[in-house]
């Protein structure tokens, strides 16, 4: 960190690498201990049928592939040709984006409104879409899909996916979806779970043209193996086109990330459902704090993933009429298991928010620049990590 980051504090907060702060289930690192010292050579194992059972589609619609990225990569030099245009958000996984861009494809940027926690959506008063499938091109061959969105978890309605992928039909538009966040849903913050398939909703035959990616690389902490990433396609045409794109460049799954996935797909969903309720928990942990402190400011970790993104220039502090400049760090009427998390109640701090990434970085909080996301002036925060580091990290951001 210190190398990229030199001139972040030492005890600086790391919190922009998309992982998380616990270990894999022990039934994984069994599985890949025992593949470790038992097999080097070729083998023959398979991810297709633990893929099958987890997401409840055909076995022989299942590809393994190398990692998200190569797939979508790939994907694009199968279905599209150069010159050729291709939609994605504005605001999205930036590795996406260049995919697009190494292929000499044309980035169609299509704009999604952000469901942030400001008041007008706090109170339902904000009806208007999250996409407007108006402003889709006919004229794309494809449209890349982050679902749900990074850095903003947005996930789209049935609705709206069922709108997009009809409009693909029509105009013989290939979907590609990277949808390694899908796992980590909070629709529903008291029972999380996953997110289905996007487009699982709509009519059989209208799935044709989508390129379904996914990994269990990042559901269960796997990127160092890493775990077994595959595509998922139900039309037989356009898989058959990808399957003879991957085995010609050599980027079939690895026999090891194979293992990983089936150990964890097979039996490993109690160790994820356990994650999730700790995510879950974390998320209602930043709605506390910015309710506790009084802080308003546009922020959302909409309703998968586990990233909190948040805009570095509108936070303003909204104290009560006989509050002061001044935060009390805690109130002397909380609780002593809040007041654990927030500190002493002796401290006062000044409210001064760090307003731009830089401030972020010299205050010891290392997310990702917004930048990266083509939204300069934001930052994306990990939240699977520690409740207290959130704390901390909240508290650096904010007061001084």
């Amino acid at each position: 960190m210190a190398e990229r980051f030199p001139q972040a504090p030492a005890d600086s907060l790391s919190m922009w690498i998309a992982d998380m702060d616990t270990q894999p289930h022990c039934a994984i690192a069994t599985a890949i201990a025992q593949c470790a010292n038992e097999r080097y050579g070729y083998q023959t194992d398979t991810l297709q049928k633990s893929v099958s059972s987890w997401h409840g589609v055909p076995s022989e619609n299942v590809i393994g592939v190398a990692s998200v990225i190569s797939a979508v990569d790939v994907a694009l030099k199968t279905f599209c040709r150069s010159g050729d245009d291709v939609m994605i958000f504005d605001t999205t996984y930036g590795p996406l984006v260049d995919c697009i861009i190494n292929n000499n494809l044309n980035v169609h940027s299509v704009h999604f409104k952000t469901d942030t926690n400001n008041d007008a959506n706090r109170h339902g008063k904000d009806k208007s879409p999250i996409v407007d499938v108006s402003v889709l091109s006919q004229n794309a061959t494809a449209f890349v899909l982050c679902h749900p969105n990074n850095p903003t978890g947005t996930v789209l309605s049935a609705e709206l996916q069922a709108e997009i992928i009809q409009f693909c039909h029509e105009n013989n538009i290939t979907i590609i979806t990277d949808e390694v966040h899908s796992e980590f849903g909070f629709v529903d913050e008291d029972s999380p779970g996953a997110i289905p398939l996007f487009g699982s909703g709509v009519d059989r035959h209208l799935q044709k043209n989508i390129v379904h990616i996914n990994s269990a690389s990042k559901a269960f902490n796997l990127a160092a193996i890493p775990g077994g990433s595959y595509a998922i396609i139900d039309d037989s045409e356009r898989r058959e086109a990808f399957r003879a794109a991957i085995t010609s460049r050599h980027l079939d799954a690895s026999n090891l990330s194979q293992i990983a996935l089936q150990a964890a797909y097979n039996n490993s969903k109690q160790w994820l459902d356990e994650v999730r309720s700790a995510i879950a928990l974390n998320r209602k942990l930043v709605h506390f704090y910015f309710k506790e402190h009084h802080i308003k400011c546009s922020y959302t970790m909409g309703q998968a993933g586990y990233f909190l993104w948040l805009c570095l220039s509108d936070a303003h502090h909204a104290l009560p009429a006989q509050k002061n400049s001044t935060v009390q760090t805690l109130r002397q009427d909380q609780t002593k298991d809040i007041s654990l998390l927030f500190g002493s109640n002796d401290k006062s701090t000044v409210f001064k928010p760090a307003s731009d990434f830089e401030t972020c970085i010299k205050r010891g909080v290392i997310g990702s620049d917004g930048s990266l996301f083509n939204a300069p002036g934001f930052i994306r925060l990990n939240l699977a990590c520690h409740p207290l580091q959130i704390i901390e990290a909240l508290n650096r951001l904010f007061f001084v």
